[in-house]
């Protein structure tokens, strides 16, 4: 199916790239595990649930206008780089609650002048576990520590080449508490929210603290049954009929305890304090129609966060990057060189 570009509120056009030659990438050993040879994941089927629309008042009032769309323009773009730059950097990728690193495959393939790592946190016995699990993945990345890749002159290792961290939503809520301390020179955010769980005066921006609690008995009875019903929310009812579910991973890689430990994260964390506190570049990609991660929330990321730019996914569900994995590799990649050189440029 085609999707519809990314556009920008307010922002104008960046540059895109040409897509070039196909490029492996390398993965943390420490904190990936093969999931099928796990024999844990759950399979899961993708039906259908009507999506209400979200208030056009609520976008009209918060949204800038829209100046320019996304895509592929003569004149306004450069080849795709095709090997790994120390420039570049690393990104580290958190993926959203019951679902596998490997949902972020076809965009870090995109990607080949960075090195890719990514926290597999699906198999956690409590919340406190993942958060230290990804944290300490972070410090290590960014003292250069190689995991297991090999490092032919240990004794001249050059300083750590920049730290993207990658979050798509309770990816993404990890993802802003370890910017908060200081852990990542860029922050990549695909449908996020600062705080999950929502007062009834704030339910335009998450879920009441009941649902949440629901799922927790409703996942001891029956695992496969609330993944089918999450999954079915992730997208609206176009992007159902057009089958775009189809394209997930089949298999979620996450226990039971994992799946009440993350669903236990997002009912307790709230970084919307420490927003300020994050002095990074920061790339939202958020679908207009999420109802996992109302648009709302990016809203609110956007004003709390200095240095953030929204790029709205007009129509798409909670999974803007899925079958659109060139468009977004195009966007971060002219996102982050674009932020690079306002960071360091060039002597005159």
């Amino acid at each position: 199916m085609k999707r519809a570009p990314y556009q920008m509120p307010g922002g104008g056009v960046h540059p895109v790239m040409e897509r070039g030659a196909e490029h492996g990438e390398k993965l943390s050993e420490e904190c990936s595990t093969n999931s099928a040879a796990r024999g844990l994941g759950h399979n899961t089927t993708h039906g259908d649930r009507h999506v209400a629309e979200q208030s056009a008042e609520q976008r009209a009032k918060h949204s800038t206008p829209i100046d320019t769309e996304f895509g592929l323009q003569p004149g306004k773009y450069t080849e795709r780089p095709g090997a790994y730059s120390e420039k570049s950097g690393s990104i580290l990728w958190l993926s959203g609650w019951s679902m596998p690193p490997a949902i972020f495959l076809d965009v870090r393939r995109e990607l080949p002048e960075f090195r890719h790592f990514y926290a597999d946190y699906g198999l956690a016995e409590s919340p406190e576990a993942i958060a230290e699990s990804v944290r300490r993945l972070a410090l290590s990345l960014r003292a250069g520590e190689p995991h297991g890749e090999p490092c032919s002159e240990p004794h001249e290792r050059a300083a750590p080449a920049p730290l993207l961290i990658a979050g798509w939503s309770l990816g993404g809520l990890l993802a802003l508490r370890l910017a908060s301390e200081g852990l990542a020179a860029g922050l990549v955010l695909f449908g996020a929210t600062a705080c999950f769980v929502r007062q009834p005066a704030e339910q335009q921006s998450g879920w009441a603290p009941a649902s949440v609690q629901a799922m927790i008995p409703a996942l001891r009875q029956d695992a496969d049954r609330v993944l089918q019903q999450f999954r079915r929310q992730m997208f609206t009812k176009e992007e159902r009929r057009d089958g775009l579910g189809a394209n997930l991973p089949e298999a979620s890689g996450w226990s039971v305890p994992g799946l009440i430990a993350g669903l236990e994260l997002l009912a307790a964390e709230d970084v919307r304090d420490v927003m300020p506190d994050i002095r990074c570049p920061a790339l939202l990609i958020h679908g207009t129609h999420d109802k996992i991660c109302p648009y709302a929330a990016a809203l609110e990321i956007l004003a709390g966060v200095p240095q953030a730019v929204l790029v709205e996914a007009a129509g798409c569900g909670h999974v803007p990057f899925l079958q659109k994995e060139r468009q977004t590799a195009e966007t971060i990649r002219s996102w982050w060189n674009d932020s690079s050189e306002r960071q360091n440029p060039a002597p005159v």
